[in-house]
């Protein structure tokens, strides 16, 4: 389903938009199901109000002790977990394994700062939010890798009023999307972008606004942002105290050339348009 999000928009049968939308079917049809055997559950008390999503969702209460959500709010809200949660967490923690291993000083730097908090737990004893808060290294490390390799690449927004943007006009009510790299690799809000350097987020408030967002911003935030930010901090810490992460492949990069070139149509008079692709091999920067 989630590949599908991309298809242009023409429901048809053998189109990947209208396989999108019977799979949406089928993954909101699950998830009734699931919310439906969770009530009936709690109405037992066979499941605690804090043990899930969906569990949690339907136990909320307003002053009066009415359900604040709705079945269709609570099914909507536990799909969106599933889309945002899809691999986000891991892609990120995939690249950020990656850059701990071509960067030696940087995984140094997050091993000492794991080591000092591992060093003030008993065997077996579980991080607090006390010991998250003191990865403030590695967290800038997590932050460096997001801005380089956004989990997500963008969102869609629609506009609320007319928009002037660089001398366009967006109308009231279209569609509109933004991509996170137009600002993330922008060199005049991080310089030298294509650099890993963590320490570039070691004052935040020199970063404007709305310019690093691998979570977007503003009211429709992710709200798993802090789940995310907990999950991979958690991951790191076990990682480096226990494994050593060791670069053993040389990295190569694929450069492709694409020309367009006027001939000679098959199809009646005139010219079409063929492209000719080049592919070469050349290295590739360790942090990039």
């Amino acid at each position: 389903m989630l590949k599908r999000l991309w298809a242009l928009p023409i429901n048809l049968p053998f189109t990947q938009y209208n396989r999108g939308l019977r799979e949406s079917v089928r993954a909101r049809d699950l998830v009734k199901e699931l919310v439906q055997e969770k009530r009936v559950l709690l109405e037992k008390n066979g499941a605690s109000p804090h043990q899930d999503l969906i569990a949690f969702l339907l136990s909320m209460r307003d002053e009066d002790g009415k359900q604040v959500l709705t079945e269709k709010e609570i099914m909507q809200n536990v799909v969106l977990g599933l889309l945002g949660g899809y691999e986000t967490s891991a892609i990120t923690i995939t690249f950020i394994i990656r850059q701990l291993a071509n960067e030696p000083t940087v995984c140094a730097a997050v091993l000492q700062e794991q080591q000092e908090i591992a060093k003030s737990k008993a065997s077996g004893e579980s991080l607090t939010w006390e010991d998250l808060n003191k990865m403030k290294y590695t967290w800038r490390v997590v932050m460096e890798v997001m801005r380089i390799f956004p989990p997500v690449f963008g969102a869609f927004r629609t506009t609320l009023t007319d928009i002037e943007f660089d001398g366009y006009l967006i109308p009231k009510g279209w569609q509109i999307f933004w991509a996170a790299p137009m600002t993330h690799m922008d060199s005049s809000i991080f310089p030298e972008p294509s650099k890993f350097n963590p320490n570039r987020f070691e004052k935040q408030a020199s970063v404007p606004p709305h310019c690093l967002v691998p979570f977007g911003g503003g009211p429709r935030m992710c709200p798993g942002n802090e789940l995310a930010r907990i999950e991979t901090l958690i991951t790191i810490h076990h990682l480096v105290t226990q494994y050593e992460c060791v670069q053993i492949i040389t990295l190569v990069g694929i450069q492709c050339r694409i020309l367009l070139k006027d001939c000679q149509s098959k199809f009646g008079q005139g010219n079409s348009h063929r492209f000719h692709i080049s592919l070469s091999q050349e290295p590739v920067p360790a942090s990039f």
